[in-house]
């Protein structure tokens, strides 16, 4: 049993130095199509290096009255926070840093609309966004039908908008 036990380690010993000592890029292949090979494509601009988590909270609004405000993600280039009013969750607010996802500004691009001075979207039925200082989103999302988009633009109009806008990395 021993000699048995001692020649499956050998083995595996011997496959697993096999297999490391092999070149890893894949054998040259025989075939003799011509079509060009396509070459890597790449970002026509860098994206802009994103900002902290921790330094987005800090444009969120105090919660006032019956309202709770309660902060429930941070990374690097977002962060998240419930808003409740006596005890129940009624909208999810948020700021995400569009530098490393640029298109997510398009949906600017036509606004009229503005809050706070700053272009301001639908997003969906149930979301309303401003875009401010052409790199952060800040969105307000109903999460029930007693909040309502009066409610989401009077609540991003409570951001520190302008405060945001002079984060820079």
């Amino acid at each position: 049993m021993k000699k048995l036990i001692l020649l499956i380690v050998i083995v595996a010993v011997g496959v697993f130095a096999y297999r490391s000592c092999r070149s890893s890029e894949p054998p040259a292949t025989t075939s003799k199509s011509s079509a060009p090979v396509p070459a890597a494509s790449t970002p026509a601009t860098p994206p802009a290096e994103v900002i902290s988590g921790s330094s987005l909270n800090k444009a969120f609004p105090q919660a006032n009255g019956d309202f709770k405000l309660t902060f429930t993600q941070e990374k690097d280039g977002f962060a998240q926070a419930e808003l409740s009013r006596a005890g129940a969750k009624v909208a999810a607010l948020t700021i995400s840093d569009t530098g490393a996802n640029p298109s997510a500004r398009t949906k600017f691009a036509a606004s009229t609309r503005k809050i706070g001075g700053y272009p301001a979207a639908a997003v969906g039925s149930q979301g309303t966004a401003v875009l401010v200082a052409d790199r952060y989103q800040v969105q307000v999302r109903s999460l029930g039908p007693t909040f309502t988009p009066a409610d989401r633009d009077a609540w991003l109009e409570k951001f520190k908008l302008d405060a945001l806008a002079a984060i820079r990395k």
